[in-house]
């Protein structure tokens, strides 16, 4: 399995999104989210393919990471272990995998959009006189805390959406944005953008025309990231409700 996995990966992504195809698809670690706490935030290979970093986060209910654990997967053995600090090689890899622009077309970009909206809450008060239906105030008649829970079904939302070719990436809502969290540049030569819901979904090539393709296989895979050659793509899948699997496939082209 794994002999073809590498063999089939000497082909780069295609330039023509329609046809790219992954091949031979393996899991390479296993997460099990009941000794493992936090949801993946950050997923980055070595420059020789040869790892796989990982990082499981949590947040507070601002969406800032309040603590993060570590880990290095062997991708030959499928071993993974914990570390306390990323290696140096991870920092690079990110700066290139998250950032606005394709490493291959400056003007190739992620737009970032902010908005605010209010929500309102469908729940209205139901205590004084409201309850039984003799005003038409909905303020009138109700208790102090009947008038308290009317003013705070209103809330402001800064809303925060992300962009590419008309393409909507995700969006954070009273939270800091994390970018590459759940997209992913090809290396250069490649002008493609890959990304997938935050929460998990298939993964979704665009390229620098607004040409676009979902990847058959993946269903609910998070946190895609291309190797620094071009030639595979790791995310994490959903294995079941209590378990994540990391996956690594060959990029090829029908």
């Amino acid at each position: 399995m794994l002999t073809l996995v590498f063999a089939a990966a000497l082909a780069q992504v295609p330039a023509d999104v329609a046809q790219t195809t992954l091949t031979a698809p393996q899991t390479v670690a296993t997460i099990d989210l009941g000794s493992i706490k936090g949801t993946p935030s950050r997923l980055a290979w070595s420059a020789d393919g040869r790892e796989l970093y990982l990082q499981m986060a949590e947040k507070d209910g601002a969406g800032n990471i309040k603590s993060a654990r570590q880990f290095l997967i062997n991708i030959a053995d499928k071993k993974m272990k914990s570390v306390d600090t990323e290696p140096a090689w991870v920092a690079r890899y990110w700066n290139w995998k998250s950032a606005q622009a394709s490493p291959a077309n400056a003007s190739f970009k992620i737009e970032v959009e902010q908005r605010t909206q209010t929500v309102r809450a469908t729940s209205a008060p139901t205590g004084g006189a409201l309850a039984k239906g003799a005003v038409a105030d909905p303020t009138a008649g109700t208790t102090m805390s009947d008038a308290a829970s009317v003013s705070m079904q209103n809330q402001t939302q800064q809303v925060y959406t992300l962009r590419a070719k008309g393409e909507v990436l995700g969006e954070w809502i009273n939270e800091p944005v994390m970018p590459g969290v759940n997209f992913a540049w090809a290396p250069a030569p490649a002008r493609v953008l890959a990304y997938a819901k935050r929460t998990g979904g298939p993964i979704i090539l665009v390229d620098d025309q607004g040409h676009k393709q979902e990847l058959a296989g993946p269903k609910e895979a998070m946190v895609p990231a291309f190797s620094e050659d071009g030639s595979r793509l790791a995310w994490l899948d959903h294995q079941d409700r209590k378990h994540l699997t990391v996956m690594v496939a060959g990029i090829g082209g029908r």
